[in-house]
């Protein structure tokens, strides 16, 4: 276990297994907020066994461009996602492929971080957009052409599903990644019926998660 430590309560951590990476990146995301505390895990057993595991408030991975067919990272992914009560991800890498953002937010990520085109301030926002319930993914990336899995779940929306006026602007707002009870405020509406709003908004673009309902609500617009 690597440790850079600070007051606050709640820390962030990063799972990495080769050392001197861990250590380069872990002191990267300390320089972006120090007032946070940093702590590295080799493994994702190491960190569920460790006493920070119940502050965790959230968890970064690192992905190769060779993610969709690396078990090791999918495994790792796995293992947090399906961890009761386990905190958002986060997924970094040197790539920036439509395929491996697909099968990274597919399998239960909540942000996807390209460090090849992002700086250390927009990391730094995103990562407390994650931390409050947000979701992102790099706006190229809405525009490119949806994975190869996706593209029979993108043609029973072909036709342009009927969104009401006001699913319109859930759906937009979902797209820029804010989470529910920041949609509310914006719209001035209740958390529960912005609930209502995004469980109709799924249904209707035939989406399993809000990533999907930003790609294909990108399509639909850009249809002439």
């Amino acid at each position: 276990m690597t440790k850079r430590t600070s007051s606050s309560g709640e820390c962030t951590v990063l799972i990495e297994s080769r050392t001197f990476f861990r250590e380069c990146v872990l002191a990267s995301l300390q320089a972006i907020d120090p007032t946070r505390e940093f702590v590295a895990f080799e493994s994702v057993p190491e960190w569920a066994q460790s006493h920070v595991a119940t502050r965790t408030s959230l968890l970064v991975q690192w992905a190769s461009g060779k993610a969709p067919q690396d078990e090791v990272f999918s495994e790792r992914l796995r293992q947090v996602v399906e961890r009761p009560g386990s905190p958002p991800v986060a997924v970094m890498s040197d790539c920036e492929d439509a395929e491996l953002i697909a099968h990274v937010m597919n399998g239960g990520a909540r942000a996807f971080l390209p460090a090849a085109s992002m700086g250390i301030e927009i990391v730094a926002k995103v990562l407390e957009l994650v931390r409050a319930g947000g979701t992102f993914i790099p706006a190229s990336t809405l525009a490119a052409a949806p994975a190869a899995d996706e593209v029979h779940a993108l043609t029973a929306t072909e036709q342009g599903p009927s969104l009401s006026p006001r699913q319109l602007e859930v759906a937009h707002a979902i797209s820029r990644g804010l989470p529910n009870k920041l949609i509310a405020h914006e719209l001035d509406m209740s958390e529960g019926t912005v609930k209502v709003h995004v469980k109709h908004i799924l249904r209707k673009l035939n989406a399993k998660n809000r990533t999907q309902v930003a790609i294909r609500l990108r399509k639909m617009e850009d249809r002439p």
